[in-house]
C-alpha cells in the first residue's frame, strides 16, 4: 500500500514511569496537548520530475515544493535518505539537483542512506556543502571521525527536537573514505545526550522494518523512527512507546505526519502519505533551482559511462560484440522496405524530439531509452556525431546489425518482445503501459 490515508495510532506509557513524564514537561519537553508536525520523505533517487514521455504523472521536485508552500502550520521537513541514485559524474549532478530544490524547500535534515554511501567520502562532502544537512549517528569517516552531524537541535511547535540518523551497516557497498557502524551502539551511545538536550528524539532510518521494530522495542527513548520506504509506504504504527512510518519515494509522495501528546506519558500518531498529483502546483522558484540547474549543468556534457560504481542498472556500459557493431536503421530499409515504412511513420523513429523539447536531450538517464546503443562505444554519442542513431530504432529491439546485412537476419535477429519494451517502459516510468495495445500499433510484420 503506497498511500497511508488518514490512519491514527497511540500508545500509553507505563504508571511506573510518571516522574519522567514530569520531567518532560519543562524546557521544550512535550505536555499534555503538545502537538509536533513532520513532513517527511525519502528515497527520491535523482527523481526531479516524473517522465512525461506517455502522459502526465504524478510527482516531481516541484510538486513537493507546490505542497510544501501551502502549508501554514508549522513543521519540521525532514528526509530518510537516498537523494540520488549512484556515483558515476551525472548522478551525483542530479542528486546535487534535488538537493538544491530541497534547499530551497527549507529541509532541516537528511539522513544519510545507502546511495549517500556509494558517493564516498569527496562527493558526500561536496554535496554536504550545499546548504542540506545531512544528519548520522554512524557514518564515519576513514579516521574514525563522523562523516557528517551525528545530530542536530531543532526548535518547532515550542518543543526541543533532535533529529539523527541511521543506516544499516555491513550491508551496502560503501564508497571510497566512509566505514560504517554498528547502528544499534551507535544509537545506543548517542541516546543518552540527546535525552538531556531535547524532549523528543526522531531517527531517520535506512533500515529494515523489523530492523526498525526491534530498535523502537529497544530504545523507547526515542520518540519517532522514520525509515526507508523500500517502494512502499508504511503507515504509522506504535511500537512500544515509539512511532513509526514510512513513505514510498522516487518524489511522488509526502508524508504529512502529526505526533500529540495526549499527556506527558501518551502518545499519539496520525497523517497520511499525500499522493503529488495535479492538485499541487508546480513551484517556479523549485524548477527553476534544480531542474533549469540540472539541465544546465548538463547540456553538451559526454559522460564516462564506465566509470565503476553502484547505481542506476539502466545505463550500463557495454563494449561492442566482436566483429559485430551497430549500423542505424537506414541500413535496413534495402530488405526491409515495409517494416522501415512502418517504423518511419511511428514516434520511436523520432524519439530525440521530445527530450529536446523538453531540455533533457544531453541527461543520460532520459536518453538511454531514446537513442540506439547508449553507454556502447560504437552506438549513440551525440546528434552531431551520431545523428542516424537518435531515435528507437531497428537494432534497440533486433540486435546490433552489421552482421545481419544483406540477407543475414533470419536465425540471428533477436525478436522483440514485452521484455525486451519493459527495459524503457517500466512501471516507476510508465505504469499505464498496455503492451499489447502498443504492439498493435508499432508491429510491422509485412501480411502475404
Amino acid at each position: 500500500m503506497r498511500r497511508w490515508g488518514l490512519i491514527g495510532v497511540s500508545a500509553g506509557i507505563a504508571a511506573g514511569i510518571v516522574v519522567v513524564g514530569v520531567l518532560l514537561a519543562r524546557g521544550g519537553r512535550p505536555v499534555a496537548g503538545s502537538r509536533l508536525r513532520v513532513l517527511f520523505t525519502g528515497e527520491t533517487m535523482g527523481e526531479l520530475e516524473p517522465c512525461n514521455c506517455s502522459g502526465k504523472m504524478a510527482g516531481g521536485l516541484p510538486a513537493r515544493g507546490g505542497y510544501v508552500a501551502r502549508q501554514t502550520r508549522e513543521f519540521l521537513l525532514l528526509d530518510t535518505g537516498n537523494v540520488g541514485n549512484g556515483a558515476r559524474d551525472f548522478e551525483v549532478l542530479r542528486a546535487e539537483a534535488a538537493l538544491r530544490g530541497m534547499k530551497d524547500m527549507g529541509y532541516d535534515a537528511v539522513n544519510i542512506g545507502e546511495h549517500e554511501l556509494w558517493l564516498g567520502r569527496e562527493k558526500l562532502s561536496r554535496l554536504g556543502r550545499l546548504g542540506v544537512p545531512f544528519v548520522s549517528a554512524n557514518v564515519l569517516d576513514e579516521t574514525g571521525l563522523p562523516a557528517a552531524k551525528a545530530y542536530l537541535l531543532l526548535k518547532c511547535s515550542g518543543l526541543a527536537v533532535a533529529v539523527t540518523g541511521l543506516v544499516e551497516s555491513g550491508r551496502y557497498e560503501t564508497g571510497s573514505g566512509l566505514r560504517v557502524s554498528p547502528p544499534r551502539e551507535a544509537i545506543a551511545r548517542l541516546i543518552p545526550q540527546l535525552r538531556r538536550k531535547a524532549g523528543v528524539i526522531i531517527v531517520l532510518a535506512d533500515l529494515d522494518v523489523e530492523s526498525v521494530r526491534q530498535l523502537a522495542r529497544d530504545f523507547p527513548e526515542i520518540t519517532a523512527i522514520l525509515f526507508r520506504g523500500r517502494g512502499d509506504s508504511h503507515a504509522p504504527e506504535m511500537v512500544n512507546r515509539t512511532a513509526i512510518a514510512s513513505v514510498y519515494g522516487e518524489a511522488r509522495y509526502i508524508a504529512d505526519l502529526t505526533l500529540t501528546w495526549e499527556t506527558p506519558q501518551h502518545l499519539s500518531a496520525r497523517g497520511e502519505a499525500v499522493l503529488l498529483d495535479e492538485r499541487f502546483a508546480p513551484s517556479l522558484k523549485i524548477i527553476q533551482a534544480s531542474i533549469e540547474w540540472y539541465k544546465h549543468a548538463v547540456h553538451e556534457r559526454t559522460f564516462d559511462l564506465a566509470q565503476p560504481g553502484p547505481g542506476s542498472e539502466l545505463i550500463r556500459f557495454r563494449q561492442p560484440e566482436n566483429g559485430n557493431r551497430y549500423v542505424g536503421s537506414e541500413t535496413c530499409k534495402k530488405c526491409h522496405p515495409y517494416q522501415y515504412e512502418r517504423w518511419k511513420a511511428q514516434r520511436h523513429s523520432r524519439a530525440m524530439d521530445s527530450l529536446r523539447k523538453a531540455g533533457y536531450d544531453w541527461s543520460p538517464e532520459c536518453v538511454v531509452c531514446h537513442t540506439v546503443g547508449y553507454a556502447t562505444p560504437d552506438g549513440y554519442r551525440t546528434m552531431k556525431e551520431t545523428p542516424q542513431f537518435g531515435c528507437v530504432g531497428c537494432e534497440d529491439c533486433h540486435g546490433r546489425g552489421l552482421i545481419l546485412r544483406n540477407g543475414g537476419c533470419k536465425g540471428l535477429a533477436r525478436k522483440g518482445s514485452e521484455q525486451t519494451c519493459r527495459q524503457c517502459h517500466t512501471m516507476s516510468k510508465n505504469a499505464a503501459f498496455d503492451f499489447q495495445k502498443q504492439w498493435a500499433i508499432i508491429q510491422h510484420k509485412e501480411k502475404k
